[in-house]
């Protein structure tokens, strides 16, 4: 619990680790150490089971109007989506494609975090946003606070609002801002961002993969969810055509890299090396 706890939430020199009894491996890094989080899921199949009450933390599809509710949920153009996961979308992009780089910290959430960041966002990374928006943020999306992050989403409804580096969409910022009790004067920031980001890779199954719970492929299957950009078994995303979203890298590709994230992981899931081999 430890190792995660500070991949999760790595501190600075001199900060001292929360621990976190019976309340999971939730938790966000702040400036002077960590905010605990109120336990959630960590399964595909523990999200889904609560599809019928609530929609999980960032899903980028809104329900219908007479399914909307307070609390997690979504932000996204009034598309209905089949699964409850929390899914983000991917902006139209007016450029060329770029090369996914490995990062060379063999830390696995600083990994999956960079592919999530080829597969969703654009090379301003942290400070990137929605590019379909007609209205951009005002300034910076890393300079700004929480609060002014929801005054930009208040003036400009009905456009597209996911932002930062993961593409995060307002329910995924009110929900997981509210598991960790941040203020409203917390800047979104790249660490913050980092944080959000580990969080909904631990919410997918990061534990009960590394553990032998559930295989590579299935917690590649449950990413595929989150991130319309990441592709399902088929190839395709889990929202292909749904508000525009569409897997903008192969199976195979996303194979390969998860199996070098998690060579050990890979080793126990045939499934997943096959299709990275092929």
């Amino acid at each position: 619990m430890g190792s995660l706890l500070r991949q999760v939430c790595p501190l600075q020199a001199g900060e001292a680790a929360v621990r976190l009894p019976n309340r999971g491996l939730l938790a966000l890094a702040v400036a002077g150490g960590c905010l605990l989080l109120d336990p959630c899921p960590v399964s595909a199949e523990a999200w889904k089971a609560s599809a019928d009450t609530t929609w999980a933390s960032g899903s980028s599809f809104s329900p219908p109007a007479d399914r909307r509710q307070p609390g997690p949920g979504s932000s996204f153009l009034e598309a209905q989506a089949s699964s409850s996961f929390a899914l983000v979308p991917r902006a139209p992009r007016q450029k060329k494609s770029r090369a996914f780089v490995m990062p060379t910290d063999r830390d696995e959430f600083v990994r999956i975090r960079a592919l999530v960041h080829h597969a969703e966002s654009g090379a301003a990374g942290y400070d990137d946003y929605h590019r379909s928006a007609p209205v951009p943020p005002p300034r910076a999306p890393s300079t700004m606070t929480l609060d002014q992050i929801r005054q930009w989403i208040a003036a400009t409804p009905g456009q597209q609002h996911a932002i930062g580096r993961y593409q995060i969409i307002p329910s995924t910022l009110e929900s997981l801002a509210s598991r960790a009790t941040l203020p409203g004067s917390t800047l979104f920031s790249a660490p913050i961002q980092d944080s959000m980001a580990s969080i909904l890779i631990l919410d997918a199954g990061y534990a009960e993969l590394k553990n032998g719970a559930i295989t590579l492929d299935r917690f590649m299957d449950n990413l595929a969810r989150i991130w319309a950009g990441f592709p399902m078994a088929s190839g395709k995303s889990a929202y292909e055509g749904v508000a525009g979203n569409r897997a903008t890298i192969s199976r195979k590709f996303y194979a390969a890299q998860m199996a070098e994230i998690f060579p050990t992981e890979a080793r126990r899931d045939l499934r997943a090396t096959e299709v990275a081999a092929k």
